[in-house]
């Protein structure tokens, strides 16, 4: 094993496999630390991901009122997710190297200028190419944000019990999106899409000062550094294939083929909550899916680090999304559909903390961050397909997205039932080989 796979606190778990060199309260104080460094980094990663949910009831509607094509519109949407998807693994080689603290905040200033990008796009006459050029940005800079946040705190917990503080960054990951979606198009009503994105620029910076102020610096020390194709080469792990895999399937179904449809399902199924309109009862049923995730979350990764049992609850969160999905397409009325999505919000709370702090638990201190900038690779992959085949099918029977994304889950449920047994073999076996080694 490489010298920097045990620099921090020596060799650690995976999957289960007990700590070589930390007695429990070791992991009772790391796991503590963790938490609290996420819940410093919970106000800049909600707000990244609100600062790209309010661009898609805003943008669409200053396009089209400055005669873009639909195809356009459509092009810059999408631009962020492209660029995002590239630039993961460059940005997860950076945190590893410059460690996370300057990653976030350079993500957190890129975040700034994008909002000054749609400002400009609103209030000047060449809309277009002020908001692609925003999207483009928009897409390293979230990824500097979601990559680091996560690194931090895998580099915090030391490997070890880090489904608390996995917990707390990944709900609020998973909330900024569609908060972003439900207050773009409310907010620009009320005062402006200019002004909309101008406090939205300020609420980043005001994350940034958070940031600044109680994140530390911290990255895993090692005399030797590797390129970045020889590092996802040392990456070419059976279990971390698993693991990406579930959170592919779990972004998929999820955030890419539920929350883009659900405006369109609750259009043609006429649902309707609390005697409210259809655009405001898809937030409100949209917003119940959000908490239902954002709760249960912290949750799981607690439970999965009191039991230790982070593969089990993930092969639980996977196998509950299946139900989930089969309840959404069956669903005739609101409360049923409320259930379905309720259930999933659920599901995921259990599978998001679990694959990370799986991933923690395999991957050497000096390679976190190019391991999370891979596993958010998988995510946005999920949520980029998604939604384009889950509009592609809407064409046919409404229930068909979502047996779609129900045989997708399935799919993928091996890959859980393979890391719980490897979490059972990983117990019995001496906790050197339970990692794997740096290039």
């Amino acid at each position: 094993m490489s010298e920097s796979s045990r620099s921090e606190d020596g060799v650690r778990r995976a999957n289960g496999a007990p700590a070589a060199d930390g007695p429990p309260a070791a992991d009772a104080g790391a796991s503590s630390e963790a938490a609290s460094l996420a819940w410093a980094l919970a106000p800049g990663t909600l707000l990244a991901g609100v600062a790209g949910g309010i661009a898609f009831p805003i943008l669409p509607a200053v396009g089209l009122r400055a005669g873009l094509s639909l195809a356009f519109i459509g092009a810059i949407l999408a631009a962020n997710r492209g660029a995002r998807i590239v630039s993961n693994p460059i940005v997860g080689l950076l945190s590893d190297r410059l460690g996370g603290r300057r990653t976030l905040l350079a993500g957190l200033v890129i975040q700034v200028a994008v909002m000054g990008l749609y400002v400009l796009g609103v209030t000047t006459s060449h809309p277009g190419f002020f908001f692609l050029v925003g999207r483009l940005l928009h897409g390293p800079g979230s990824s500097c944000v979601f990559v680091s946040a996560q690194a931090l705190v895998l580099t915090a917990a030391r490997g070890r019990r880090s489904g608390r503080a996995a917990g707390v960054v990944r709900a609020s990951i998973a909330i900024g999106v569609p908060t972003g979606l439900m207050l773009g198009g409310f907010l620009a009503d009320k005062f402006g899409e200019a002004v909309t994105f101008e406090g939205a620029a300020v609420a980043i910076v005001l994350a940034g000062l958070l940031v600044f102020a109680r994140v530390p610096d911290l990255r895993a020390e090692s005399k030797q550094r590797f390129g970045l194709f020889d590092s996802l080469r040392a990456l070419a792990d059976k279990r971390l294939a698993a693991i990406g895999g579930l959170n592919f399937a779990m972004m998929f179904a999820a955030s890419g083929m539920v929350l883009t449809t659900s405006t369109l399902l609750v259009h043609v199924r006429g649902f309707s909550v609390f005697s409210l309109p259809e655009r405001a009862t898809a937030s409100v049923l949209m917003g119940w899916l959000v908490i239902s995730d954002a709760l249960s979350t912290p949750l799981f990764g607690r439970l999965g680090d009191r039991l230790d049992a982070h593969a089990q609850i993930g092969l639980l969160g996977i196998a509950s999304m299946i139900p989930a999905m089969l309840v959404i397409a069956n669903s005739h009325t609101a409360g049923v559909y409320a259930l379905g999505l309720g259930l999933l919000g659920v599901s995921t709370g259990a599978l998001g903390p679990s694959v990370l702090a799986l991933l923690g638990e395999l991957v050497p201190p000096a390679m976190r961050g190019l391991a999370v900038g891979a596993l958010q690779v998988c995510a946005d992959l999920g949520g980029m397909l998604g939604p384009l085949i889950g509009t592609a099918l809407f064409a046919g029977p409404l229930d068909i997205p979502y047996y779609v994304s129900a045989a997708v889950l399935a799919a993928f449920l091996p890959g859980a039932i393979y890391l719980v047994r490897a979490h059972k073999l990983a117990a019995a076996r001496a906790p050197a080989s339970a990692s794997i080694d740096a290039p």
